[in-house]
């Protein structure tokens, strides 16, 4: 189960944003007598995008809290949110390693591209908008040879990003009153934090009608007094959980009866594992808030 606090981890430490893809001069794809065999992944999306591009065959190491598929629960884990094992991963013989750009130290990736500095690819994302998602799955599939499962793939999810935007905008038209709902997502409540409109999950709000609050901060992951979000008086609020079975203390807010969120009783809890990861299945969380968000409207 993908941690809610390895997301925040994650979440916390991006920095450097949009899609980059780091070739070393080792790895030029013109040089590559073959395809990449023998894969490690350092998030447990970047599994996921992998298996979507048609590579899970290849994958030799993943990161803890990897689940989907299933399969790879089986498989050797060589690093979290916070360590690498490199010893580890070097027994493993790795011909790609790919890593999460802000997700991963950067001294942590130099060490890995020290360690392996003959050899092997590295490929590096990092997407803010939801259709870098699909961009990632095909750089991936460029890289493996497997271009067709991943253009496929890639293209399901662009055609599931538009009917979620076309379903958004038909809703709009048959609402005469039209507006955007003031949304506050809680990333973390000690010390409370949230997200600027940088991070996917405002390109998420933003698609779904939301006035996402705090998003003009220019750090990544803010922190916010409670006091600053009471004056924003949000009408809905959002956090992730690490599992859909696990609730959140909302008490921190619905003692403010004059907040519009509490009177709408909309204090949303969102499975960690469908809206923190970026990779296909965080369109099921897309939805959900899209949904939330539409009741309160």
């Amino acid at each position: 189960m993908f941690s809610k606090g390895f997301s925040i981890a994650l979440i916390a430490s991006q920095v450097l944003l949009g899609i980059s893809v780091s070739l070393g001069s080792n790895d030029s794809y013109a040089k590559q007598d073959r395809f990449p065999q023998r894969i490690i992944t350092l998030a447990p999306h970047l599994t996921e995008l992998v298996d979507a591009a048609g590579g899970t065959d290849r994958l030799v190491s993943v990161s803890a809290f990897s689940n989907l598929p299933e399969s790879v629960k089986q498989l050797p884990i060589t690093s979290d949110a916070r360590s690498i094992d490199l010893e580890k991963m070097k027994s493993l013989r790795p011909d790609l390693i790919i890593y999460w750009r802000g997700g991963t130290s950067e001294s942590q990736i130099q060490s890995i591209k020290k360690t392996f500095n003959k050899g092997v690819q590295f490929i590096s994302v990092q997407p803010k908008k939801l259709s870098d998602i699909a961009n990632d799955i095909e750089t991936i599939g460029k890289a493996l040879g497997t271009d067709s499962i991943a253009k496929k793939n890639a293209g399901a999810l662009r055609s599931k990003i538009v009917e979620l935007s076309t379903k958004q905008q038909n809703t709009n038209q048959k609402n005469t009153s039209v507006r955007k709902v003031r949304v506050f997502y809680q990333v973390w409540a000690q010390p409370l934090m949230t997200l600027n409109q940088d991070h996917i999950i405002g390109d998420i709000i933003q698609l779904c009608g939301g006035e996402q609050l705090f998003a003009s901060e220019k750090v990544l992951v803010p922190a916010v007094s409670r006091e600053a979000v009471i004056k924003a008086n949000p009408e809905i609020i959002f956090t992730a959980v690490d599992s859909s079975k696990m609730k959140t203390d909302w008490s921190m807010w619905s003692s403010f009866p004059q907040l519009v969120a509490t009177k709408n009783k909309a204090f949303i809890d969102l499975d960690g594992d469908i809206i923190s990861r970026p990779s296909p299945r965080i369109m099921q969380g897309a939805e959900k808030i899209c949904a939330e968000i539409n009741k309160v409207r």
